[in-house]
């Protein structure tokens, strides 16, 4: 998780100051934050955690939004259960919150060390990560996804999905070419890339220096860019 994070985050640095003063104006509030420094979670990129740890089991709803207010690790497969372990230092396993499908900390928010976070579910209908995260999403057989990322989030899917919409603020890093989709929705807000093979009726808005990456060629395709930012057709 560590090297794909200062990847993204190597990414973020190199643009150029005309380009983040794009971004800074088009590319949404979670950027304009990161760029100025407020930020609510202390967490250590590099550093293992070597003290006490612990683990807690949630019961999950597939069918509602699953919002990570954490920097977590998330590995999410198809199954029968509708559960989520939760695994990393005492202290913070200790002050997890998980209400109303939002997993959060109990106090002032500070984190030093990101949690492992495994659900196993029939579905996850919704994902709003507003942490950084490393997120996998295995095995997806469900008719729509609503993901919507936050800042350093780097997210590899597969799988089969009829209809998604994403949303992607900040330097986000969202590969879903290896998702089968049908319809797609795609909104960029700042640095962000999205990449996506959907077949059928693609509509792509990129606000900034963000990148959207259609790997397949759409029956139907309606674009915008307000920026500098790139819509790239790679297909197979």
């Amino acid at each position: 998780m560590i090297r794909k994070l200062l990847i993204v985050f190597a990414s973020g640095v190199a643009l150029c100051v005309v380009a983040f003063a794009l971004a800074y104006v088009t590319g949404g509030n979670d950027l304009r934050s990161a760029l100025r420094g407020e930020t609510e979670f202390a967490w250590t990129l590099g550093e293992e955690y070597k003290g006490p740890k612990k683990s807690r089991d949630f019961t999950v709803d597939g069918g509602q939004t699953l919002t990570m207010e954490v920097p977590v690790e998330l590995h999410f497969s198809r199954g029968p259960e509708s559960k989520m372990v939760v695994s990393g230092p005492a202290e913070a396993v200790d002050r997890l919150v998980f209400e109303n499908g939002r997993l959060s900390l109990k106090g002032d928010g500070r984190l030093r060390h990101g949690l492992d976070v495994t659900i196993v579910a029939p579905q996850i209908a919704a994902l709003d990560m507003e942490a950084p995260g490393d997120v996998t999403l295995s095995g997806m057989q469900q008719d729509q996804f609503r993901l919507k990322s936050e800042g350093a989030i780097d997210l590899d899917a597969d799988g089969k999905v009829r209809q998604v919409w994403v949303k992607a603020e900040g330097a986000s890093d969202l590969d879903l070419d290896k998702l089968e989709v049908e319809d797609a929705t795609v909104r960029v807000d700042g640095a962000g890339s999205v990449s996506i093979a959907a077949t059928g009726f693609v509509d792509v808005e990129v606000n900034g220096v963000g990148n959207v990456t259609l790997h397949k060629k759409p029956a139907k395709l309606r674009s915008s860019i307000n920026g500098v930012g790139s819509i790239d057709h790679d297909y197979n």
